[in-house]
């Protein structure tokens, strides 16, 4: 996923990949090491896209700023009020864009805060 700011001077602000791998076979559970140490760990993060299930990302992405001092008052203002976010899901059969990936989901939005934006300290 890959944020920027949108005009003429265009600046990408945010990437972020995530990879979704499925469960280990043991679940974190028992004292047997199984296959490495990912499976013997007690606490798992759900990672797996399961069939017929939507999954949940939440992404904080913070819009581009600077500190200003207004009226002898200490204020942030927006260096841009408009992002363009780009979300692609790709399908990586070999765990690696090598020809044979598979883009699976593709969506562009924007997000703009064009009203009055203030800080509240």
């Amino acid at each position: 996923m890959t944020a920027k700011t949108v005009g003429k001077d265009a600046k990408e602000i945010y990437k972020k990949q995530v990879i979704y791998m499925p469960h280990p076979g043991r679940l974190g559970r028992g004292k047997e090491m199984g296959r490495g140490p990912y499976e013997k760990s007690g606490l798992l993060r759900d990672t797996s896209l399961p069939p017929l299930r939507k999954v949940k990302e939440t992404f904080e992405i913070p819009f581009p700023y600077k500190d200003v001092v207004k009226n002898g008052k200490k204020t942030r203002e927006l260096l841009a009020d408009e992002l363009e976010i780009d979300v692609k899901v790709w399908y990586l059969p070999y765990g690696e864009f090598d020809g044979y990936e598979v883009l699976f989901y593709k969506e562009t939005k924007k997000v703009d805060l064009k009203t009055e934006w203030v800080w509240r300290n």
